[in-house]
């Protein structure tokens, strides 16, 4: 792919990030882009940022759009008139904007650039979203910190190999120790505010964590039951074993399956725990009750153990931190800004009567704060950022 025809192609995709329909290979495409240099991830800030996007529709709107496209055009010879035509159908997406600017960018990347880079430096300390990282608690006491792209290999005393690669810790039976075998070694895996992680156990399941989540497990099944302990968030996809169910503890309640695809939110911050079942089927046990849940299905738990059942819930909405974004439904400032506290890693502070105000939409994990508060600056609040604190008032 030309260089040219490469930032059309980058224009394209950030577009339909904003638009909320880039499938899974675009975004792992553009995450790769923006990967490859600073420059390129300060580009997609800005592209992502409403208020400059804002600023050049005006523009864009006072200006004969024909004629600046046949200049925009003289100045890249090189686009061919089909493959305009081809790069014109991206202009369905957020904004015509994003493409003039990409190409823009290709004319403007020497010192210009290099200016402007340096007086965004200066005004803003970037708050990057969160990546894939944790803190692994061995057996023994031993933490051996995960990073993107480490590779890790460790033998438990049972005999259990675990590795780390390509960001998934995976654990795998080679042989057991007879002795060590009638007490199981237990890893506990702390995923900090501002990390996710993946992990898949000794009996093949698959564990996704979300930010600000601990995971305690066995390094090997074995007994009746394969039990695990979660504070946070995780989702499950429980390899089957009928003779051994499966069971996630958590604070509110017990999560029983046999085989199945399920997301455990259990906060120790929020009121509710919720478990929400996408596939098979879900025993939730608590101190009111037990109730067997269907797919397409919640049971929400309170703090006093009270169970609520309902099938009024978006599955795309709840699993929208394991897939990438933030998808909102008539949610508080409140409750947006706690999701936000724990990927980005803040602590924030309100002052005097915060406005009861409902939003709704859809946005990428991948955009940092700067991008992700923007958003809510149309709704009349004001955003004060010092550090990692931010400061919330009317």
């Amino acid at each position: 792919m030309e260089k040219t025809e490469r930032d059309i192609y980058v224009a394209g995709l950030i577009g339909k990030l904003l638009n909320g329909d880039i499938s899974p290979d675009e975004h792992l495409w553009l995450e790769n882009w923006m990967d490859e240099s600073e420059d390129n991830r300060e580009l997609f800030n800005k592209l992502t940022d409403p208020d400059h996007l804002e600023k050049q529709l005006k523009y864009w709107n006072t200006i004969d759009n024909n004629a600046a496209w046949q200049k925009l055009q003289g100045k890249l010879d090189v686009i061919e008139t089909p493959r305009r035509f081809k790069y014109l159908s991206l202009l369905k997406y957020a904004a015509v904007v994003l493409l003039l600017l990409s190409v823009s960018f290709l004319l403007y990347r020497g010192n210009e650039w290099s200016e402007k880079k340096q007086v965004n430096k200066i005004a803003q300390t970037p708050i990057n979203p969160g990546s894939n990282h944790a803190i692994l608690i061995l057996d023994n006491g031993q933490k051996v910190t995960l990073k993107k792209h480490q590779n890790i290999s460790l033998s438990e005393k049972d005999g259990t190999a675990v590795s780390n690669q390509n960001d998934v810790l995976t654990y795998k039976q080679n042989g057991r120790d007879a002795d060590a075998a009638q007490t199981p070694a237990f890893n506990t895996i702390m995923v900090p505010r501002g990390g996710e992680y993946q992990l898949i156990l000794a009996d093949g399941s698959k564990v996704w964590m979300n930010s600000a989540s601990t995971l305690k497990y066995p390094t090997t099944f074995i007994g009746k039951e394969r039990k695990v302990y979660l504070t946070g968030e995780a989702y499950f996809e429980v390899a089957k074993n009928t003779a051994m169910p499966f069971i996630v503890k958590t604070n509110k309640a017990d999560v029983q399956v046999l085989g199945t695809h399920f997301n455990v939110m259990a906060y120790d911050d929020e009121l509710n725990c919720k478990t929400t079942l996408l596939e098979g089927s879900v025993r939730v046990q608590s101190s009111s009750g037990v109730n067997v849940i269907k797919p397409g299905q919640q049971a929400i738990i309170n703090n006093q153990g009270q169970q609520k059942i309902t099938s009024d819930i978006n599955i795309e909405e709840e699993m929208a931190w394991k897939n990438g974004f933030f998808i909102f439904k008539d949610a508080g400032i409140k409750g947006i800004m706690q999701q936000a506290a724990r990927w980005y890693d803040l602590d924030v502070v309100y002052e005097g009567d915060i406005p009861e105000i409902q939003f709704s939409g859809k946005m990428s994990r991948k955009v940092d704060f700067y991008g992700f508060v923007n958003i809510l600056k149309y709704a009349g609040l004001h955003f004060n950022i010092k550090g990692k604190t931010v400061t919330i008032t009317k």
